[in-house]
This record gives structure tokens, sequence and C-alpha cells, in this order.
């Protein structure tokens, strides 16, 4: 049915959102009253030819044209594929002299897990013959030490040359605090060795922490110039459409830049296909007046998990990326391979197990008929009867019954057990990986998960979203109006944002005052020159301040707003604050302590997000009826009839009785008995489980 919208915001500029996943395309036009969603199959070979065909079809489907379209946003995982497949991408160290390990080394600690016999650390993206050492030596306040050896400089460029290396980062201990040698460097490059790509540890970042550090720039190096060739081809093509568009990349830290101020700090981009979910939710969250949000983001290769508290970002300043820190604020996640094409296999001939190996888009899961033979949890549901093989994707692709059964059964057969059975135990394992990743950002962080609402989305999170919390106690869950397209529609939410850090280890006291002042000012000076290179003007922008601290003896810190009045009354403020946020976090506060400033933080916010929740009223219409009535497998021993709605059939207001199932035009949702659900006038579903039918 056609829904009536009464809201008359200001004109949103013509907008399209992509978000490029590992299996599908999701794809969002906004209009000023209309939004419109597509999913397309990604293009692997090559990412922009599936970007330009969804938008394309999008185009035609709103009567709309290129050169009309007034911005591209975009979110990928194309760096962070890059980094997963960096032996193909070979690149090469240049550091101080005895820092050479510093990459292998890293903490010297067996992290995740020290009772895991079997853990390994990453190999280091940087092998140890293409890592080399120079004569210099910076010390930690700036001071020059050793000179550089400027010969010792071009023996390495040499020997890298000999290597077919094109692309160099360059490490200096302490370089943080003093560029010289690491400037000096490029210098010599740009002079004598042209063709090659130099990334400086000091223009990526700017903190202390000597591994981190290093990692940050090798991941700069080895993704700086496939994505600039990538967002170049993708400029290119969107030119020959005639599309003249301003284009905008999502970034780590939930902002979003210009393709072409991005390039410079590629370490931003690899996480850029996870963030506008998380983004979108907590937009959704505002209008739904939910502050306490689990977002469960599950598509075809993978999930990924986050914990919005009192409706704030949860930002942090290391994260890793496939495995490799990186020194740049990202919103923090977990993420695990559990997603619709997560293949089901037999581990030592007794045990289930899924994930994380993925069938990808190709040959993709054995019901789209490509070729693929082993169970995925798309067959699994697709055997259950939660999918329909007519319906999938609004009918654009068909899914063969008969090869996911097939291909359960041939599982199921090495374990003694069903059909129906393999794929329930399919779809439980999931939900358990799932559950686990989200004790890990929440209960074992102290956090009570039943203030909260899970909010599902993603191609496959609506028809895992009610079993999941049902694992977590959570009796609320909430399906975005496109929930396959929220991560789409998140870019849509998204302001311009830059950060910027200076390493500056001192006794926070009234000493500390002027060095803060000289660095805030430098600081100042490049995020409003980062702005402006992204067409945001100084007087538009918002800056906020913010101080790293610790106590002296720790070795992490934590983040804490930097006031004016700070500066004036010898930090004594910023120290209550932080004693406070110590004792709020851990459980205790240690006020005889000497605190420690370690960073010196500015962010800058360009104002561009428009708000894409379109209202609709709520009418004496006739409900929507179920489309149809399917059998579907509930548990082992429950098999009934249920009726299976169309999302676009429903009208606000409209609740629904479980079991129930739901289809939108790019994603399902399955309601399990005990849940009721009622569509809001956003059009979002809420489905509610009283707290009483949960199990003790």
């Amino acid at each position: 049915m056609a829904k009536q919208q009464t809201q008359a915001p200001t004109r949103p500029p013509l907008s399209v959102a992509v978000d490029t996943g590992g299996t599908h395309t999701d794809l969002v036009l906004l209009e000023h009253n209309r939004m419109h969603t597509i999913k397309v199959p990604t293009t692997p070979e090559n990412i922009s030819l599936g970007i330009v065909a969804g938008v394309t079809q999008m185009m035609v489907r709103a009567k709309q044209s290129f050169p009309q379209l007034e911005r591209f946003l975009y979110a990928s995982t194309f760096a962070t594929n890059l980094l997963v497949e960096g032996a193909s991408l070979p690149i090469g160290l240049i550091t101080t002299q005895g820092f050479r390990d510093v990459l292998e080394i890293g903490r010297a600690s067996r992290k995740p897990d020290v009772y895991d016999i079997h853990w390994r650390p990453s190999t280091p993206l940087v092998p140890r013959h293409l890592r080399l050492e120079v004569s210099e030596r910076i010390g930690p306040m700036g001071e020059v030490i050793t000179a550089l050896d400027e010969e010792t400089v071009h023996q390495a460029f040499q020997s890298l040359i000999k290597e077919g290396i094109d692309s160099v980062a360059v490490c200096f201990l302490h370089a943080y605090s003093n560029p010289e040698h690491e400037r000096r460097v490029r210098e010599i490059a740009q002079a004598h060795y042209p063709q090659i790509e130099i990334t400086l540890s000091s223009d990526v970042v700017r903190e202390f922490r000597e591994f981190e550090r290093t990692s940050t720039a090798c991941v700069s190096a080895l993704v700086k110039k496939p994505m600039a060739e990538h967002l170049t081809g993708l400029s290119e093509a969107l030119n020959q459409e005639g599309a003249q568009t301003n284009r905008y990349i999502m970034r780590a830290n939930g902002g979003l830049s210009t393709f072409k101020n991005s390039i410079q700090q590629p370490a931003a981009l690899t996480h850029s296909g996870v963030i506008g979910g998380i983004i979108g939710a907590a937009s959704l969250g505002r209008h739904s007046g939910i502050h306490n949000i689990v977002t469960l983001d599950m598509g075809g290769t993978s999930t990924d998990i986050s914990l919005i508290t009192d409706v704030v970002l949860p930002l942090t300043n290391r994260s890793t990326a496939a495995g490799h820190p990186v020194l740049v604020p990202t919103l923090d996640m977990v993420t695990i391979g559990a997603g619709g094409g997560s293949l089901g296999w037999v581990d030592g001939g007794t045990a289930m197990r899924v994930g994380p190996r993925s069938s990808g888009s190709v040959p993709g899961p054995a019901c789209y008929g490509q070729g693929g033979t082993q169970p995925t949890v798309t067959d699994a549901h697709l055997v259950c009867h939660r999918l329909s093989a007519d319906y999938f994707l609004e009918g654009k692709r068909k899914l063969y019954p008969q090869l996911a059964q097939q291909a359960v059964e041939e599982l199921g057969a090495q374990l003694g057990l069903s059909s129906i059975q393999a794929a329930l135990g399919i779809l439980s394992i999931t939900e358990a990986n799932m559950a686990d990743a989200v004790r890990l950002v929440s209960v074992e962080r102290g956090i009570d998960l039943r203030d909260y609402t899970l909010i599902a989305f993603g191609g496959a999170g609506g028809l895992h979203g009610a079993r999941l919390a049902e694992a977590l106690h959570i009796t609320r869950v909430l399906i975005p109006p496109a929930p396959g397209n929220l991560s789409a529609t998140g870019l849509l939410c998204a302001d311009i944002r830059h950060d910027f850090a200076r390493s500056r280890v001192c006794t926070l006291d009234i000493e500390a005052v002027e060095p803060v002042k000289s660095l805030l000012q430098a600081l100042q000076s490049q995020a409003l020159a980062a702005l402006e290179q992204d067409g945001i003007q100084a007087e538009d922008g918002l800056l906020h301040y913010a101080l790293d601290l610790r106590y002296q003896g720790q070795n992490y810190e934590l983040n804490v707003d930097l006031a004016e009045q700070d500066l004036t009354d010898g930090f004594a403020q910023a120290r209550a604050r932080f004693h406070a946020q110590h004792e709020r976090i851990y459980g205790y506060s240690l006020k005889d302590r000497t605190i420690q400033l370690v960073n010196v933080r500015v962010t800058a916010l360009g104002p561009m997000a428009v708000d894409p929740w379109l209202k609709y009223p709520f009418s004496n219409m006739q409900p929507g009826q179920p489309a149809q009535w399917r059998e579907v497998v509930l548990a082992a021993d429950d098999i009934r009839s249920v009726p299976v709605y169309r999302f676009s059939d429903l009208i606000p207001g409209q609740a629904i009785d479980s079991p129930a199932i739901i289809e939108y035009s790019g994603s399902t949702t399955f309601m399990p008995p005990g849940w009721q659900a009622e569509l809001d006038e956003y059009l979002c579903l809420h489905m509610t489980r009283p707290i009483a039918a949960f199990k003790p």
C-alpha cells in the first residue's frame, strides 16, 4: 500500500548512500519526501560496476538522473579486504636502528587468551627482509640524539627497489615529537626515488607507543595506493554517467570526509564498511526515545556488534584492522565471522561449526544455484522455511530450496542428524557465537543488558534478533523500516569529522598549561584546515577538545573533556573529572596519586547530516493481512503454519502476534513464539517480550 508522508521537512539534497559488503551492495536514495532502497550483488572483480548499476536502477525508479545528484556517500570494506589479503601487496619499512622487529615483537604478550596453546600472533604486514634500519635517533621530547645518516637512507631505498617495492612506510623512534628526520627521508625519496610512495608515521599519527604507531604507518602504506586507485576509478565511473556531485566516504570515527581528503589518511578508512549501521542505529534510537542500544548488523559475511549507552557513540582511540593495531579513533565494535553466507562444517568428525569461512557472493550459499555445495546460514533458514524461495530480495534473486536441502542433508549425515536438526544446529551455533560477542562488549564490562534495546539490521539481522535477545534476556527488539539497508541509511545521518592528537607525557598541573595551549593551537589549525578542504567554513565548524589522562604508573589512559576553565585553574576541574570517571569505570579512584597527561586531542565537526526518517500518520485504514501462510520450523518438535506479512502492506500502529514472518525488500524478520510487535509512526517494528517469559 502507499503510505502518505505528512512531515514537510526542509528539503534535503538529493543524496545516494552506498554501502559495499562482501556479498551485497546496499543503496539508499533520499529525496525530500521519499526514500528508495535497493540491494544488488557486489561485483568483486570491479566494485564500481555493481555500485553504478545499483545507482542507475534507483535513479530510474525515482525518475531522477545522475546530473541531478547532489551528494554521493560511500562506505566499503575495500580497505579491510586489502589488509586481509596483504601478502599480495608487499610494502617496505624504514625505521630507527635497533627497532626493525617492533612489528614482530609487538607488546610481547600472549593475546587474546594466554591459555590457548594454538594461538599465534598475526603475521606482520612487512616481512623481516623488507624492514630496514637507518642510523638516527630522536628523544621523547624531540631532541636530536643522533643525526640522520643519509647514506644509510639511500642504501635502504636501493635495497627496497631491488625487491620491487614501490610503497614504503617510514617510522622513526619518537617521530611523533619531532618529525624532522622522517620529513628529510621523504625529501630524499622525492629527489632520488620518485617511483616510491612514501608514508610517514608523523603524517599518519602523532602519538607515542612505537608498536601501534609503526603498525598504523604500515597499514596506511599498504592501503593508500590501491584505495586511491579504487576511489579514483569510482569517481570516473560516476563522471561517465554525468554525476558532478560531491563524494564523501565514511571513516572509522563515524564521520565523513571527501574522497580527496580521505586518501591522505587511509588508515582511517579501515573500518569504513561497518560504521554506518552504528550511526544509523543511534539516530533511529533518538527518534524512538531509546537511549541504550545493542546494534546487531548481520550481513552476508560477518556480524558487527556495538553498544551505545545514553545515545553516545562508543569511540575508542585504539583498535585493530584485520588483526593489526591502528591508532585512529574508531567506533568501538566487535566483528565475528557469522553471516548469511557463513559455512556449516564438521570439526574432527564429531562437532558442528559455523564460520568464520564464508561462501561470499560467489559462489554464495548453495541455494543461490551458483555452484556452492556447502550449507550456509541462509540455506538453514530456507530449509526451516523462514525464508521465501520466491520473494528473496523481492523476487530479484531466485532461491533453490532443493539445493539448500541437499547441502544441509549432507552435513547432517556426517553427524547422524536429520536435515531439520542440522539446519537448527547451524542457526543455534550462529546465535550462540553472536551472544558471546555481545557479552564481550557488555556483560564483561559490567553492563546490565536488561536496560537495552537490540536493534537488528543487515540482510540477516532480523532473522536472528529475537532469538539472540532471548539468549541475553533482552526484552525489546527494534527492526528499522529498511533493515537490510540501515548501514547505507546511516551514512545520511553522519557529519564531516576529523580527529587530531599529539602526545605530551607530563604531570597534569599548572606547569602543563602553556604546553597544552601550544598544542591546542597547532591542532586547531590542522582541524580547521581539514574542514575547509571538505568544504566546511571555519565559522560553520564545531571544535571539541579533550585530554587523555592516567594515574602515574598506569599503562593506559581515559579520555576526559577539556573545558576553557581548565586552562585557567591549572586543570583542577579536569583532575576532578578524571577521578570521577576512573571510579565510575573501574570502581575506585586514587585521589592522592599524580595524574599524567598523555595526549591532547581536537575533534572538528562539520554539519552535513540529514534526517532520513520519514514520519507517517496513524490512520483508520485496514491493517495489512498476511500475504500467505507457510509451514515454518520453529523448533525440532514444533512445525506450524505461520502468517507471512509483506512490510509494504503494514500500516503505522498495526500490531502483529507471534509467531510471524515479516518480509522486507532487502531482508526478513522472524518473530518466534512469545513476542509481540507493533509498527510505529516511523515504520519501525517494535518487538517486545515480557521478562517473565524468560526461563531462569
